[in-house]
């Protein structure tokens, strides 16, 4: 069996005295679509937040490739091949379409300053070079014909691929996408899941899905965790977590 590229174990974190996530576990294997679900307050972006590096986890660790990331900084953990979309829309309004997914490739820069200074060869072939992945990457999610534009001026649905195009800049293992498709019109939901397919299928990349919107995970995802007050409560296949007693208890059954 191919070895997991993402094992996460046991991780914990409390905030005054709540715990907020409970010893959660995940194993995400190359290539793999899966999703993470629960309740408003389940946990869900907790979870994520330690995966990223915005929270450093009480206990428990996350392994990628081999490597202990729990205590990394969000850059490290970037570097090391961990990218993330958020519920809440953060691109850079001020800066064009372009200028956004650029920024995702940073961490990949090899000229050094004084090349930055004296514009030399290797600046202008490096930038370049940046300049047409970006292109190609913003083509990928439909976003070509808008790259000259400022991030503020597209509509909803393009912003949130507009995000995932600059996390794909940063040459991710895993992506980690926080409730995609919120805000979304049903034709636009449609449209992410195909997007989210595609975008494992050509990148070779491991995705973790929060989504609250059951058709999208249902549809997409081949295996779901669901989260409950910070406890995992099942893991399986989409079939077994919508016959799974627990799910529909805390979850599933909720009007």
């Amino acid at each position: 069996m191919t070895p997991p590229v993402l094992e996460v174990q046991d991780l914990s974190i409390s905030f005054g005295g709540l715990k907020a996530v409970a010893g959660f576990g995940l194993t995400l294997r190359p290539g793999a679509l899966e999703g993470l679900i629960g309740p408003n307050g389940a946990g869900k972006t907790t979870v994520f937040n330690l995966l990223s590096g915005v929270y450093t986890a009480d206990s428990g660790r996350f392994v990628l490739d081999g490597a202990d990331l729990r205590g990394f900084s969000a850059y490290r953990i970037s570097h090391a091949g961990i990218a993330r979309t958020f519920q809440n829309i953060r691109v850079f309004s001020h800066l064009t379409v372009l200028e956004n997914v650029l920024v995702g490739f940073h961490q990949s820069i090899r000229y050094g300053y004084w090349d930055a200074f004296l514009l030399t060869g290797r600046f202008r072939n490096d930038e370049a070079a940046m300049e047409q992945q970006a292109l190609a990457l913003l083509e990928r999610v439909g976003l070509a014909s808008r790259a000259g534009d400022n991030a503020r001026d597209l509509p909803y649905g393009d912003q949130r691929r507009l995000e995932i195009a600059r996390a794909l800049a940063t040459h991710p293992k895993v992506l980690l996408l926080d409730e995609p498709a919120a805000g979304l019109n049903t034709v636009e939901k449609e449209q992410l899941m195909g997007l989210i397919a595609k975008i494992r299928d050509e990148f070779k990349v491991a995705i973790l899905v929060i989504e609250h919107d059951m058709k999208l995970v249902m549809g997409i995802c081949e295996r779901i965790t669901v989260l409950d007050h910070g406890e995992v409560i099942a893991t399986g296949t989409p079939k077994e977590i919508q016959s799974n007693p627990k799910v529909i208890e805390a979850y599933l059954g909720v009007s």
